[in-house]
């Protein structure tokens, strides 16, 4: 897929090196100073592509080891499990999922750290940058948007993270946001909607550059999502109601479902935002393309093909096996969706696993003759761990996610249009509103869901938005703010392992069965009361004093 590049201009500060010798006294080449930059158009231009650069390499590269918000925002939830190799594989994510993380877990640092740099770039353009042209006026209002996006999720995160509407000084040791959590919330949607009057609208659903950058629609979800997530839902269904009757965004039609978690669906009609990821030639490997691209993504987000019989025809790379399908929000799934092209793009039921998939070492094999085959099914005799029976793929990376060998090149995810009419039906369903029944129907009648809903409820909404956006990032925050975490207390225990009667018991035939194990000691699942936000991560706490560390992190 062709992917849109945008020039980048480093941006540096100019210095004299001092000395006895004025023959040292040279100007740097090839730089230019803060205080000679943020002048023209042009310069405006070239900060907020620099902008987009930092938040690809902040938000949806690997500073650190992985893309760090979605393992954040997606491990806690009750619907997936942290898998691996074995017990103790991918304890980053196991600790967040099994809720016996601390505040040295490197998920939280490296989200919470992307963030605040995301709103130091930001910062540094509203507050170098004159409101003096149009063009400047635009960048201005996509570094607002995206610092009000930034403390929206850190809001969602950590409660009452640190309000950061400046450059600080090197010094400085902002405390928790005095407001209290509304007030955040509220100071990120009126920034949104402040930042929206001066942002441009995407042209049209083809429109992909209208995608991959802050918009109109972007700053206006932002808003709606926030103050969705204060209870202002009135004020919520005005902002998400204007993306909807924009005409800029549209679903994708049934059959281009599963696309949208793959680099053919990037930059689509139903993308609202996209960190837009590609390919650079002129940077080296480790710094470059592994830190720059979803290369962590590819590997974290996939099966270990290494324990199964031969590899999977879908499959673009061999993988971590970081992530699972719980069997109870499978099971729960499958009688709302049955069949549907939905669910059969998220998982794969044992029999679809063994005798639909496509196997690169059985192609051609019979019904019967797979039955007996031993090229299929899960040849390791020590399973896999985290699985409890069922088969998610939704984002295991296709081959077309993975062209450059280990580089991956599909765009993160911010927003999408399928989660806009989600929240304005449930904005709709708080306040007898029942023009959301239309944009959640849509939803189900665009999954082929076996259900659709005749009336409009919160308990309709949620389910849906479960099924819709699994694995997508919100799951957990829904769960926190609607207070139904009790599906997640017993995480850490009864851990599954999924294997195949065929290489483990010798029977005839492939069979799918799961064990259970309990290797954890101590204290594991979510605690009411303390879990419901992350902790601040040691680095950040051990060197301000005025910010007062949350419940997990004590």
């Amino acid at each position: 897929m062709k992917k849109l590049i945008y020039p980048i201009l480093g941006l540096c500060s100019a210095f004299l090196l001092g000395g006895c010798d004025s023959r040292l006294d040279i100007e740097q080449k090839g730089v230019i100073s803060a205080d000679d930059f943020y002048k023209t158009d042009d310069d405006a231009q070239n900060a907020v592509n620099n902008l987009y650069q930092c938040f690809g390499y902040h938000i949806a590269g690997n500073e650190g080891i992985y893309v760090a918000l979605p393992v954040l925002f997606n491990e806690p939830g009750d619907d997936m499990l942290a898998a691996g190799g074995m017990y103790g594989d991918n304890d980053f994510g196991a600790q967040l999922n099994e809720f016996r993380y601390d505040y040295q877990n490197e998920v939280i640092k490296n989200a919470y750290i992307g963030l605040y740099a995301v709103i130091y770039d930001s910062n540094t353009i509203l507050d170098k940058l004159a409101d003096d042209s149009p063009i400047k006026r635009r960048v201005r209002a996509e570094a607002q948007a995206l610092r009000a996006w930034s403390h929206l999720m850190l809001a969602i995160g950590w409660d009452c993270p640190p309000l950061v509407d400046r450059i600080l000084p090197a010094d400085a040791k902002p405390g928790n946001y005095e407001g209290g959590h509304q007030e955040l919330l509220r100071w990120c949607a009126e920034q949104a909607e402040e930042a929206a009057a001066d942002l441009e609208e995407r042209i049209d659903p083809s429109d992909k550059v209208g995608a991959s950058k802050v918009t109109k629609g972007f700053a206006l979800t932002v808003a709606g999502k926030a103050r969705l997530f204060m209870g202002d839902y009135e004020n919520a269904k005005k902002n998400l109601k204007q993306v909807i009757s924009s005409g800029k965004y549209e679903l994708v039609p049934t059959d281009r479902w599963a696309n949208l978690f793959h680099e053919s669906g990037d930059l689509c009609e139903e993308m609202i935002f996209q960190s837009n990821v590609l390919e650079n030639a002129n940077i080296g490997d480790w710094d470059g393309k592994i830190n720059r691209t979803s290369w962590m993504w590819i590997q974290f987000w996939n099966w270990r093909t290494d324990k199964l019989a031969s590899k999977p025809s879908f499959i673009g790379a061999d993988g971590w096996g970081g992530h699972s399908i719980r069997a109870d929000f499978a099971e729960r799934m499958l009688a709302n969706d049955g069949d549907s092209p939905r669910r059969k793009a998220t998982f794969m039921t044992p029999d679809e696993f063994l005798y639909e998939m496509k196997w690169n070492g059985a192609s051609g094999l019979t019904r019967g003759e797979l039955e007996v085959s031993d090229k299929i099914g899960i040849k390791d005799p020590t399973g896999l761990y985290g699985f409890g029976g069922y088969f998610a793929h939704k984002i295991v990376p296709w081959p077309e996610d993975n062209e450059k060998g280990w580089y991956g090149f599909k765009n993160l995810t911010v927003f999408r249009y399928a989660e806009v009419l989600l929240m304005y039906a449930e904005a709709c369903a708080m306040t007898g509103d029942n023009d959301g029944l239309q944009y959640l129907n849509a939803i189900q009648t665009r999954a082929g869901s076996a259900h659709v809903s005749s009336v409009l409820t919160l308990d309709e909404v949620k389910n849906e938005k479960a099924y819709e956006m699994w694995i997508e990032g919100v799951r957990f925050p829904d769960m926190v703010r609607w207070g139904d975490t009790d599906g997640v207390v017993d995480n850490g225990k009864n851990i599954p392992s999924t294997y195949d009667a065929f290489f483990t018991k010798g029977e005839p035939k492939h069979r799918i069965y799961v064990e259970y194990s309990n290797p954890n000691r101590g204290q594991t699942g979510f605690v009411k009361g303390k879990h419901e936000y992350f902790a601040y991560p040691f680095t950040t706490i051990s060197r301000n004093p005025n910010l007062k560390q949350n419940p997990s992190g004590l």
